[in-house]
């Protein structure tokens, strides 16, 4: 049986931020005003998930094997790159 979660949410704030995807560690810039819906899909998709938000974006936590899908205005985004630096960067971010 395939089962699918959905997340979305409206970046209100004044600047862009950084949405970053676990467990692959998958970047997305976000724009002020963007639209952007998280798409999980998959046999075992749990019906929670979390959610950790930081001073220069969001960390969006999937379940091992989910199909993860990013849209941003209603167009599908390649899957973003991987950085082990992103911590840093979301604090940076912030503090902009």
């Amino acid at each position: 049986m395939n089962n699918s979660q959905e997340f979305q949410f409206i970046n209100g704030a004044p600047k862009r931020l950084l949405l970053i995807i676990e467990p692959t560690s998958s970047e997305f810039w976000i724009e002020s005003r963007a639209t952007v819906k998280i798409l999980l899909e998959g046999a075992n998709v749990p019906a929670t998930f979390d959610v950790e938000y930081l001073a220069g974006g969001m960390v969006f936590y999937a379940s091992e094997g989910s199909r993860v899908r990013v849209f941003k205005n209603g167009c599908q985004l390649p899957q973003g790159k991987c950085s082990r630096r992103m911590a840093s960067r979301l604090t940076r971010q912030g503090q902009r």
